[in-house]
C-alpha cells in the first residue's frame, strides 16, 4: 500500500474536485492511502462521499488583489497574480507545502490546478500527476525558449512575444530564488513546472481545449448526477435551463428572457431575495439545488452558463445550443471556442441588454444544426475506457 496525495490549489466551486473522484477512486480500489488536500473543503462530503480520505487545508494566496483578467496574456501572468508576486512569498508557500509533503510522505501526488505545488515539488522523487482542463495543464512549447503557455486570445506580435519573454524570465527568476533559499535545485525554464509530471490525465475533449486541440489523451468530462429530476414551469415557450453566478448585468438577463415567454429553470449561485421575487413568474422557476444535467440535458432547448468547463462539455456533448456569459479568463475561453465552431451565442456579463442574444439562442436553426452536429461529432471520437485507463496509470506510477 502506498500513500497518494491529491492537491487541489487554485480556481473554486465542485469542478476541480470532481476531477479528482476517479483517480481518488481508483487508488482506493488498489489498496492506496489517499490524502486529499484542497483549496476549498466544503463540497468535500457532496463530490466524495463517505470514502475513507483523510482531508486537509490547501495553502494558497488568499490576499489576491482584484485585476482585469483581459491585461493576462499567458499562464505566465496567472502565476504571478493570483499564485505570488515576490520571493519571499513564493518562499513563504514552498515551505508551507514541503511541510505536508514532508508529514505525509506520499510515493505519488497528484496536482489538480495546483502550480504553487509544484513549484514546491521540483526537486522531489516522488511521482506527479497532472489531472485537469486544458487550462490547468498548459502545454509545453516546442521549444524551451519559447514563452510559456500564450493564451488563445492574445496576438502572436513580435511586441507581445518579447514582452512574454521578458515576463517569463522574470517569474522564472523569483521561483529560482526560492527554490535556492529553500536548498533546492533551479528550474532551466518555466516549462520544467508542468515538465516535470510524469503523466496527466486530461480530463477534456478537444473541442474545450482551453489552448486548442493538441496530441493527447483526452478523457472526457464526467458530470456529477444530482438526485432531483427537472420539473419545468407551466410555461408553453422553449425550455431554457440556466446554471449560472450572480453577474452585474443579470437583471437585464432576466428581463430578456421574461419578454421572450421562455419556459426557464434557473439556478443561480447568490441570487439576491429581490431579483427572486420581481422574476417568479409563469415563465421563470429559480431553483435552490442542481438538477440531475443528464435528465436536464434531454429535456431542454437551450441552456445558459457562465462557461463552467464540466458544465458546457455536458450539453455540447448532447447536442443543446448554448448562450454563455463568461466571468473570467478562463470561461472566456471556453466560450470563444464553442462560439467559433457555431454552438453557442457569446455574451459579456456588463451588456446593457440581451434580447438579441436570446432571440438568437432561442430561434436560430443553425445553432441548433451545429450543435447537434457536434454532438455527432463528439460520438464519433475514439473512445477510451476511463476507469481502466486512470487505473492504469496510477498502478504504472506506483510499481
Amino acid at each position: 500500500m502506498a500513500r497518494v496525495m491529491f492537491i487541489w490549489e487554485q480556481g473554486s466551486n465542485l469542478g476541480h474536485l470532481s476531477h479528482l473522484r476517479s483517480p481518488i477512486q481508483a487508488a482506493i480500489e488498489q489498496g492506496h492511502e489517499v490524502f486529499l488536500v484542497a483549496r476549498e473543503l466544503q463540497g468535500i462530503p457532496t463530490v466524495f462521499g463517505n470514502l475513507p480520505i483523510v482531508c486537509l487545508q490547501a495553502p494558497f494566496k488568499q490576499s489576491q488583489v482584484f485585476a482585469d483578467q483581459s491585461a493576462y496574456f499567458s499562464m505566465t501572468h496567472i502565476l504571478f497574480r493570483q499564485c505570488f508576486s515576490t520571493t519571499a512569498e513564493l518562499e513563504m508557500y514552498i515551505c508551507a507545502w514541503r511541510g505536508l509533503f514532508n508529514l505525509i510522505e506520499p510515493e505519488l501526488v497528484v496536482y489538480e490546478h495546483a502550480p504553487t505545488a509544484l513549484v514546491a515539488s521540483f526537486g522531489y522523487g516522488f511521482k506527479k500527476l497532472l489531472v485537469g482542463t486544458g487550462f490547468s495543464i498548459p502545454p509545453l512549447p516546442s521549444r524551451p525558449d519559447s514563452p510559456f503557455a500564450i493564451f488563445i486570445t492574445t496576438p502572436r506580435t513580435p511586441e507581445n512575444l518579447a514582452l512574454l519573454a521578458s515576463d517569463d524570465q522574470l517569474v522564472l527568476k523569483i521561483i529560482n530564488t526560492a527554490l535556492q533559499r529553500c536548498g533546492s535545485s533551479s528550474m532551466g525554464s518555466l516549462s520544467d513546472l508542468y515538465g516535470q509530471a510524469d503523466d496527466q490525465l486530461l480530463m477534456t475533449r478537444p473541442e474545450l481545449d482551453h489552448f486548442g486541440p493538441r496530441h493527447s489523451h483526452y478523457l472526457g468530462v464526467e458530470v456529477m448526477a444530482a438526485a432531483s429530476a427537472p420539473v419545468w414551469p407551466c410555461s408553453e415557450g422553449p425550455k431554457v435551463f440556466g446554471y449560472l453566478n450572480v453577474f452585474p448585468s443579470l437583471e437585464m438577463l432576466l428581463q430578456a428572457l421574461q419578454a421572450s415567454s421562455v419556459c426557464a429553470l434557473l439556478y443561480i449561485r447568490g441570487l439576491p431575495g429581490e431579483l427572486r421575487n420581481a422574476y417568479t413568474g409563469d415563465c421563470l422557476k429559480f431553483l435552490d439545488d442542481l438538477l440531475d444535467l443528464r435528465l436536464v440535458a434531454q429535456q431542454a432547448d437551450v441552456v445558459i452558463s457562465n462557461g463552467s468547463h464540466n458544465t458546457v462539455a455536458h450539453f455540447l456533448q448532447s447536442g443543446v445550443p448554448q448562450l454563455i456569459v463568461p466571468m473570467h479568463q478562463e470561461q472566456l475561453f471556453v466560450g470563444l471556442r464553442l462560439h467559433e465552431q457555431g454552438c453557442a451565442v457569446l455574451a459579456y456579463q456588463d451588456q446593457p441588454d440581451y434580447a438579441s442574444e436570446v432571440k438568437e439562442m432561442i430561434n436560430s436553426k443553425t445553432l441548433k444544426e451545429r450543435s447537434l452536429a457536434m454532438a455527432g461529432q463528439c460520438a464519433l471520437l475514439p473512445k477510451i475506457d476511463r476507469s481502466c485507463h486512470i487505473h492504469n496509470v496510477i498502478n504504472r506510477l506506483l510499481n
